[in-house]
């Protein structure tokens, strides 16, 4: 009896199993310690790319303030990451610093970067 297709099978199932069920469990599993860790007052991102800063918890939801007194609510499995408090301490500066005074009439740039 040949063997061989038989373990082309495991050997299949076994790379299946190695690049694709096992990575995506490890994500599943640090998205849920994600979730869970959450603590008001940290800097998070949607998994739609909204930015804002936790200002409830609840077993199932939070309370995200996206902007100054505008607090939304999202499910907790929203949560994709924590973002870094102290780079976005630094990077956090007023919108009216990039606007360029254009009263002179020269042509100026506006740094859009900064902007969240």
């Amino acid at each position: 009896m040949n063997a061989t297709p038989l373990l082309m099978l495991v050997v299949l199932g076994l790379a299946f199993w190695l690049m694709v069920l096992r990575p995506a469990k490890a994500r599943q599993r640090a998205a849920l310690n994600i979730q869970n860790q959450l603590v008001i007052g940290q800097r998070v991102m949607t998994t739609a790319g909204m930015f804002g800063y936790v200002r409830e918890l609840d077993e199932t939801e939070i309370g995200l303030e996206i902007s100054d007194g505008v607090v939304v609510r999202y499910v907790r499995e929203a949560i994709a990451k924590v973002v870094d408090t102290e780079a976005s301490a630094t990077d956090a500066t007023p919108a009216t610093d990039a606007v360029a005074d254009v009263s002179d009439g020269e042509e100026s740039v506006v740094d859009v970067s900064r902007n969240q």
